[in-house]
């Protein structure tokens, strides 16, 4: 069976603009602190330029380090997710869970030791349906009972 990766980040092409951008911000907010600083003038442009090293960094930061990995990684062995706002932040291993409901943009997975409502409202049409398809393709496998909420 074949592992369904749900993967959210930015485009390579909005990476490689912000980097360009946050490149010329840094380089543009360096020059203008270190002549500055040069000449002894720590005056507004002197923590502009800081200001904007920092800003050109953080943005790096955000369009390369800081992207999430995964969203949703459904294999043989578990059910891991990194959904905002929810409950559950981890993984469910699929020998825990007795009983699945699927809803129009919800699941209910009922484990041996608690019971989960997972929202899956913030993701796309097309991958709620390739969600729920590989949900029940992996609960048919294992024998989990499963049905409509």
């Amino acid at each position: 069976m074949e592992d369904l990766k749900i993967i959210y980040t930015l485009p390579a092409k909005v990476k490689i603009s912000a980097l360009a951008a946050g490149g010329f911000l840094l380089v543009l907010a360096l020059g203008i602190s270190i002549s500055h600083a040069l000449q002894s003038k720590f005056d507004f442009l002197f923590y502009v330029g800081i200001a904007g090293a920092i800003l050109a960094i953080l943005l790096a930061f955000i369009v390369t380090i800081w992207q999430s990995d995964f969203i949703i990684e459904i294999n043989n062995v578990e059910f891991r997710i990194k959904l905002p706002k929810q409950r559950l932040n981890g993984s469910i291993l699929w020998e825990t869970v007795t009983q699945l409901g699927i809803g129009l943009s919800h699941l209910t997975l009922a484990t041996t030791g608690t019971n989960y409502k997972i929202d899956l409202g913030n993701l796309k049409y097309n991958d709620l349906k390739r969600i729920k398809t590989k949900l029940i393709e992996v609960c048919e496998a294992k024998n989990i009972p499963f049905g409509n909420i």
